[in-house]
C-alpha cells in the first residue's frame, strides 16, 4: 500500500506536455500529501485540463496501487473514461462501475456516484485504494458522496483524497470544509485567458420583459419552476432567439434554461428565426442525445438548448456562444455554464456570452460583468480581458513604507479571493465574524491571524511561519470553511451595489474619508483596511 512516506516516482510518459500551471498544480498536491494532508482540493476553471492534472498525479502517486475516480453521473462516465485513456494510454488498466458494468477489480476504477452510492454496489468495491479523485468536487458535501468517502475512509491506511472543481462556492451556503482540509491550488480563469489557454470573452445583455425582482430563493438560488414561468410569460424565448440571430448569426451555441419547458420553447423559437436548434433534457434517450450532440459538433445543428444536462462535464470546443437564460445567483453555477464555451478551437477568437436579464437587473443576479467584478458599461466596447486590464491599470498599488512591492500586490490581485492590502504591509480577508489577516513574520514567512469584530475578543494567531502562497491558500480555505465564500469572492455581485447606510456610518466613525467610495465593495475594503491597521 502507498503511504505519504512512499517516495514519489518519476513522471510517467504522458501523451500530453503539461503546461506550467499544470506542473504547479501537480507539485502542490504532491507537497500537501508529503505534509500529511489527506483530503485536498484543486480549483481550476473549465478547460484547464483537470483530467491531465489528476491523471499525472495518479500515475506518480500510485506505482502499482489502486485508484478510484468518482464521476458525478452515469452519463458523464464514458467521457471521463475517454479522457483518461487519452492521457494514460489505451492500455491503461481502467475499469468502469456504472449501471450494468461492474469492473470493481481494476487497478484504476472510474465509477459514477449515482451508481456507487447504492447500498448493493458499494460493498462490492472493496477498500484497498491508495487514492480517490473526486471530479466536480463541489458536489462532495452531498449524502451520496459522503457515504462513499466515509466507507473508503475506514481503510487502514485511508486513501488520499483529491477533489477537483471549477469553484469552491456551491451557492447554497454549504461549504466544502467538512470534506476537504484545504485548497492547495487555485487558478483563476483570467490567468488562463491571459496566457491563451482559454479564449477571451465578449459579453452582451439581453433585456427581457420578465420581472426578476419577483423571483424567490431556495437553497441559495432562484427557484427553477418559478423562473421558467416568468421567462415563458414574458415571451423570453422569442426575444433571446431574435437577439441570437442579430448578435451571433454564424456562431455555434448552447442555451441554458431553468426548465425543460423553457428549453423546448427556446429550440422552437430559434427554429422559427431560421436557426437550426434542438433541445436536450435529462429524459432525452441516450441514443437521441448522442445524435443531437453529434449534429452540434458537425454543424448540422447550430444551437442546442438544454435544462441541467450540459452544465458540467460537456466539452465541445467549437462552441463560441453561450446564452445564459437560466437566471442564477450562484457564481459557481454561472462559471460552469460560461465554461462550456471558453476552450480554444481552430479559428475561434473569443466566446460571446449572452446574459438574459430582467427588466430591472437585480444586484444578486450573476452576469459575465459581475463574475469578473466589472460594471456592465465596461463591457460595452471591450472584451473581459481588456476591461479587467484597464481596471487594474487605473488602480494604484498601496505601498506601506516600501515594504510591499507592486509584484506582491499583483500576486494577491490574481487570487480568486478578494484580499485587501493595508498601509502596514498586511492583507485582509473579511469573514463575516471579523477578518483573517496575513501579517509579515520573520524573513519571508507570514502569520495568519483571526481578528473578531470590535468588542468580541482579542486577535488570535491561527498559524504562523508559512510561505506567502501557503498562507494565502490556508486563509482562503479557512474562510470557505467558515461559510464566508460570498464575502471573500472578489467578483461577488454584492460588491457592485451602492454603499449601505451602515457602512457609511462606520466609515465616518473610523475617520475614513468617503470621497471616492462608490460601491459596497469599496466601502467594505476601506473598513477592513482601517480595522486591520489597528491590529498589533
Amino acid at each position: 500500500m502507498v503511504t505519504p512516506d512512499t517516495p514519489v516516482g518519476k513522471p510517467h510518459t504522458s501523451r500530453f506536455t503539461l503546461r506550467d500551471y499544470q506542473h504547479d498544480a501537480v507539485d502542490a498536491v504532491l507537497a500537501a500529501r508529503r505534509d500529511g494532508r489527506t483530503r485536498v482540493l484543486l480549483v481550476l476553471p473549465p478547460g484547464a485540463g483537470k483530467t491531465v492534472i489528476f491523471s499525472e498525479i495518479v500515475a506518480r502517486v500510485l506505482g502499482g496501487a489502486r485508484a478510484l475516480i468518482l464521476v458525478h453521473r452515469d452519463e458523464l462516465l464514458t467521457q471521463a473514461e475517454a479522457k483518461l485513456r487519452d492521457v494514460l494510454g489505451d492500455d491503461a488498466p481502467l475499469g468502469i462501475v456504472k449501471a450494468e458494468r461492474n469492473d470493481v477489480d481494476a487497478r484504476i476504477v472510474v465509477a459514477s456516484v449515482q451508481t456507487l452510492s447504492r447500498p448493493n454496489r458499494l460493498p462490492q468495491l472493496g477498500g484497498d485504494f491508495a487514492m480517490v479523485v473526486v471530479d466536480e468536487a463541489h458536489h462532495a458535501p452531498a449524502a451520496s458522496y459522503r457515504t462513499i468517502l466515509d466507507y473508503l475512509g475506514r481503510a487502514d491506511p485511508a486513501p488520499f483524497v483529491l477533489g477537483v472543481t471549477a469553484t469552491a462556492d456551491r451557492g447554497d451556503g454549504v461549504g466544502l470544509g467538512d470534506v476537504f482540509e484545504t485548497i492547495v491550488y487555485d487558478k483563476p480563469m483570467l490567468d488562463l485567458m491571459a496566457a491563451g489557454h482559454l479564449v477571451d470573452i465578449i459579453a452582451k445583455q439581453i433585456a427581457l420583459k420578465a420581472d426578476f425582482n419577483r423571483l424567490h430563493t431556495r437553497a441559495g438560488d432562484f427557484i427553477d419552476g418559478e423562473t421558467g414561468e416568468a421567462l415563458l410569460s414574458a415571451d423570453a424565448p422569442n426575444d433571446i432567439a431574435r437577439a441570437y440571430r442579430q448578435l451571433a448569426p454564424d456562431r455555434k451555441g448552447i442555451v441554458f434554461t431553468p426548465t425543460v419547458a423553457v428549453a423546448e420553447a427556446m429550440a422552437a423559437a430559434f427554429a422559427d428565426h431560421g436557426i437550426p436548434a434542438r433541445s436536450l433534457a435529462g429524459t432525452t434517450p441516450t441514443h437521441d442525445r448522442h445524435r443531437i450532440l453529434a449534429d452540434l459538433r458537425s454543424g448540422a445543428t447550430q444551437v442546442v438548448t438544454n435544462c441541467a444536462v450540459l452544465t458540467e462535464g460537456f466539452d465541445e470546443p467549437s462552441v463560441s456562444c453561450v446564452a445564459i437564460a437560466k437566471p442564477t445567483k450562484s457564481r459557481g453555477h454561472y462559471t460552469q455554464m460560461l465554461g462550456r464555451g471558453t476552450r480554444p478551437f481552430p479559428g475561434k477568437t473569443d466566446l460571446l456570452v449572452l446574459d438574459a436579464v430582467g427588466a430591472t437587473t437585480r444586484h444578486d443576479l450573476m452576469t459575465a460583468a459581475g463574475l469578473f467584478g466589472l460594471p456592465v458599461a465596461a463591457l460595452a466596447t471591450r472584451t473581459v480581458a481588456e476591461a479587467v486590464a484597464d481596471k487594474r491599470a487605473a488602480q494604484i498599488p498601496v505601498s506601506p513604507g516600501g515594504a510591499l512591492v507592486a509584484a506582491t500586490v499583483d500576486l494577491f490581485r490574481r487570487r480568486a479571493a478578494h484580499w485587501v492590502p493595508t498601509r502596514t504591509g498586511r492583507f485582509v480577508l473579511s469573514t463575516g465574524d471579523g477578518m483573517l489577516v496575513l501579517r509579515p513574520g520573520f524573513g519571508d514567512r507570514w502569520d495568519v491571524l483571526h481578528v473578531p469584530r470590535p468588542g468580541q475578543g482579542p486577535p488570535s494567531t491561527v498559524t504562523s511561519g508559512m510561505t506567502l502562497p501557503g498562507a494565502q491558500g490556508f486563509a482562503e480555505g479557512r474562510a470557505i470553511q467558515m461559510g464566508a465564500g460570498a464575502l471573500v469572492d472578489r467578483n461577488a455581485p454584492w460588491r457592485l451595489a451602492p454603499p449601505s447606510d451602515k457602512q457609511v456610518f462606520l466609515l465616518r466613525r473610523l475617520g475614513v474619508p468617503i470621497t471616492g467610495i462608490q460601491t459596497r465593495g469599496d466601502a467594505a475594503d476601506a473598513i477592513s483596511a482601517a480595522q486591520a491597521a489597528e491590529v498589533a
